[in-house]
């Protein structure tokens, strides 16, 4: 399920138009920021109209819970609908992916409402670092395929493949681990990273049977066993 998830992102990196997500950029964040605002506030108001006990922390502890979001299921109906690549499509993945971020933010500055001993700005550093990270991954990354695209030129496509998903489980390592951004994020990036490279079409359409056929399925069929009904 877990690979399933990566796999998801990491194709819909390859799907993503870059020119309309940066254009999509101000007016997702905008949509991000009401994402997280609206429900943070209402959550923590209902909390204090319904629980006469409620405090400050557990409210907005409740309002954060309904801030977040899965980027990963909107990504899978947005490419079900062939909405992919469309401006609308990617103002909400441009949302999702920055939701996920404030998020981050959100639930550090809950944890230290709660008391726990945590540093807004080493985190706000480890989110700039991982930006910075993956420029300096898409550069290496680049150049890598163009000079093995002029050595090998056409011998031996299948280690293409093979790379390509090695650098996407690299990415999510990284993103998750050293940077403590959610690894689907990372993975969303390695994508992005191979569709400008040589090769990148190549190497997406062998990953749209293996998502289809068995990671993704199993994705969502573990969503489903994870349900309680009442």
């Amino acid at each position: 399920a877990e690979l399933g998830v990566i796999v998801i992102m990491f194709t819909a990196g390859m799907e993503t138009n870059l020119d309309e997500l940066k254009a999509s950029g101000a007016v997702g964040f905008l949509v991000a920021l009401t994402g997280v605002i609206v429900p943070l506030g209402m959550g923590a108001g209902l909390m204090f109209i319904f629980d006469e006990n409620a405090t400050f922390a557990s409210a907005i502890f409740v309002g954060a819970v309904l801030t977040a979001t899965s980027v990963s299921i909107t990504v899978e109906t947005l490419k079900e609908l062939g909405k992919m690549s469309t401006k609308v499509g990617n103002t909400i993945l441009a949302a999702a992916l920055i939701d996920d971020i404030l998020g981050l933010i959100c639930l550090t500055l809950i944890t230290g409402i709660a008391g726990e001993d945590v540093n807004l700005v080493l985190v706000m550093i480890k989110i700039v670092c991982f930006f910075v990270f993956v420029g300096a991954a898409g550069v290496i990354y680049y150049k890598y395929m163009v000079w093995s695209d002029r050595v090998q030129a056409e011998r031996n496509l299948r280690r293409y493949p093979v790379i390509g998903f090695a650098f996407c489980f690299f990415m999510a390592w990284a993103a998750e681990s050293l940077f403590g951004v959610a690894d689907i994020i990372g993975a969303f990036a390695a994508g992005m990273i191979i569709a400008l490279s040589p090769k990148g079409q190549y190497i997406a359409s062998k990953f749209d049977t293996i998502a289809y056929l068995l990671l993704t399925p199993i994705f969502f069929a573990n969503i489903g066993l994870e349900v309680v009904l009442p």
